[in-house]
């Protein structure tokens, strides 16, 4: 917001004669908004604003924190503040003083990072690098600025922004972050985060006495890689029973996942068959076996939601029911291309193997958004086969995000590279600019991205722009017919149409050019970390002939491992795919085109001798 004039100056040359007032019935996280509000004014100036509550005498200069300090007209200031919900907040000078407050749980706490951020220029672009001014005078104009967040759940799913401190000063409030007490308490899931049938009703105690608790899939009842059978009323009751255990363990938790498996399999059953057949989609059984549990746990617990998942084989919206008020749905983009807004991408289904829904994500995505009061959606914003490669979505983070809101969504899960370690390729910068989003989907997105590149990579950052701009220039080119053309799954090989030579040079020259101009050698190591993704590019597609190419791989392997990196490819031990690049073998784990051998056909003919042994067991 620009200042027209100084209205206070908070600081000059190391003293202030300003105080920070809390309320004496302060929540955990406006003391702590006060406390981090002391720290980061004493980081710029050098001068300790002293903290005290409001049952001492009112002084001439005061920053006044929450709601419950001195307020000229109490009635009118509490009423605005019901408008915030937990995590709104306001910032408002006036001639005497400032006030910064908003929901008690985090609305006050994220009051005292805006007012930071926006007004005193402090960033915290991961958890180890921030830029806080130094100043000789801390000054501001009037402000009068009011927030409330676009998303009620907001998670960037990636190693380094699970980070608590980061997290809470980024106003990232989901399940994975260990949020304490003073940063607003965990906002977290009760039991399993997701995948939860097997949880529920485990196949290790029910399934030998009790396989009609199973899915039924060609006439077998499965015990693994497969789903419950959800119109048998044991399945609802076992259920039930456990989800009551998991609360009473944790009666602070305000969410339960009912989800479905991470497999295929839904149970074909006659009575499943019927309600699926009834709602046109496998989603149909979930969603009535999903509200059933919802019901059931209203009264008892009001305040818990019940979760579950609209994925891949219930991705398309049922006919007929309708999530009950206390369910969240959370839609799964597994499918879709990221390197295009998924408005503009008429790419239905890259992962050719899923039979899809017959519409696009979007068409989906409005359905569940018309009949679903909390919908949730689960999004994707790295390569899980490499982690490394370039990954080209940075400019569709902002169009999808508000697409989503338009269509209803109250909340996001962004998942990226969580493997110890982190490393993928730029994932500080991902999850930063994502954080932001999160809260505004209208935020300067290049903005965003220049202060990050500035603050973590130093003068040469800018350079770094110009590989990521040309990058998202490829993926949007169109064919002869204007069609979008270079798309990108999150199971991707490196050896891909859009990673061409012409852009890996000139990422190379950028890389050079940035590693010249930096700062310090903490900045040039980052640098060299985020240089990892390209010297994996250009390995994985070098001929296996090339003089020097196994030192190269040895020398890009212990660079990895010095850098903490301990996966480059989901799920997979770091030396898996060091040997497969030894190889020249280009890993996917999905086939993105027809025909192929990929492990989802593996896992099919697994499945397919699992039917069939069980069969011969019955």
């Amino acid at each position: 917001m620009e200042q027209e004039r100084v209205l206070h100056c908070l600081a000059d040359h190391g003293r202030s004669d300003w105080r920070i007032v809390v309320s004496r019935g302060a929540s955990p996280s406006e003391v702590y908004a006060a406390e981090e509000l002391q720290k980061f004014l004493g980081e710029m100036s050098g001068a300790t604003l002293p903290i005290c509550d409001d049952g001492e005498a009112e002084a001439a200069r005061e920053i006044r924190i929450g709601f419950g300090t001195r307020l000229p007209d109490g009635a009118e200031w509490l009423a605005e503040a019901k408008t915030l919900g937990d995590e709104g907040f306001l910032i408002r000078t006036s001639e005497t003083g400032l006030l910064i407050a908003g929901g008690r749980q985090r609305g006050t706490m994220y009051g005292v990072y805006t007012f930071l951020e926006t007004y005193l220029g402090c960033r915290w672009f991961s958890s180890t690098v921030s830029r806080i001014p130094r100043r000789s005078r801390i000054e501001i104009g009037a402000i009068d600025d009011r927030q409330v967040p676009a998303l009620e759940y907001r998670e960037a799913y990636s190693f380094d922004a699970l980070k608590p401190e980061w997290a809470a000063r980024n106003k990232c409030n989901g399940h994975f972050p260990p949020l304490d007490e003073k940063r607003g308490g965990h906002n977290g899931y009760v039991g399993p985060f997701v995948h939860s049938f097997y949880q529920l009703v485990p196949p290790e105690e029910y399934f030998d006495e009790h396989p009609e608790y199973y899915a039924e899939v060609d006439g077998v009842r499965l015990r693994e890689h497969a789903q419950l059978c959800l119109s048998h009323p044991d399945v609802l009751d076992i259920s039930l029973r456990r989800i009551r255990e998991w609360v009473a363990a944790n009666p602070d938790a305000r969410i339960v996942s009912v989800s479905q498996n991470d497999s295929r399999n839904p149970c074909q059953c006659a009575a499943c068959s019927t309600v699926d057949a009834e709602e046109g989609n496998y989603s149909g059984s979930l969603i009535r076996f999903v509200n059933r549990v919802a019901e059931a746990l209203e009264t008892d617990y009001p305040h818990l939601a019940v979760d579950t998942l609209a994925y891949q084989y219930t991705r398309k919206a049922p006919k007929l029911v309708r999530p009950r008020p206390n369910v969240i749905v959370r839609l799964c983009s597994i499918e879709c291309c990221f390197s295009h807004p998924l408005e503009q991408c008429g790419e239905k289904m890259l992962l050719k193997q899923d039979p899809g829904t017959g519409a696009t994500f979007v068409e989906d995505l409005a359905e569940w958004g018309r009949i679903c009061n909390r919908l949730y959606v689960w999004d994707y914003v790295t390569n899980f086969s490499n982690y490394l490669m370039p990954f080209p979505n940075l400019h569709v983070l902002q169009p999808n995000m508000r697409m989503f809101v338009r269509n209803n969504v109250k909340g996001l899960f962004e998942q990226g590279d969580n493997a110890p370690g982190g490393g993928g390729e730029f994932a500080e910068l991902r999850h930063y600019v994502i954080a932001k989003l999160l809260w505004n989907p209208e935020a300067d997105v290049n903005l965003l991205i220049d202060e990050f590149l500035a603050g973590y990579y130093g003068r040469g950052g800018f350079h770094l722009r110009r590989f990521i701009d040309a990058l998202a220039g490829k993926v949007m080119e169109r064919d002869e017919s204007g069609n979008l053309c270079h798309h990108a799954s999150i199971y991707d090989r490196v050896d891909n149409d859009y990673l061409t030579p012409d852009i890996i040079e000139l990422a190379d020259r950028c890389y050079d050019q940035a590693e010249a101009l930096a700062d310090d050698e903490a900045t040039l190591q980052r640098l060299r970390a985020s240089r990892l993704s390209i010297r994996y590019a250009k390995l994985a597609v070098m001929p296996l002939d090339t003089p020097g190419r196994a030192e190269r791989i040895d020398r890009f392997r212990d660079d990895v491992i010095a850098c903490g990196i301990t996966e480059i490819s989901e799920g997979r031990q770091l030396s898996k795919p060091i040997e497969e690049l030894r190889q020249g073998i280009h890993f996917s784990h999905f086939a993105r085109y027809e025909g192929g051998s990929s492990p989802l056909e593996a896992e099919n003919e697994y499945l397919q001798r699992q039917r069939q042994k069980a069969a011969e067991q019955q």
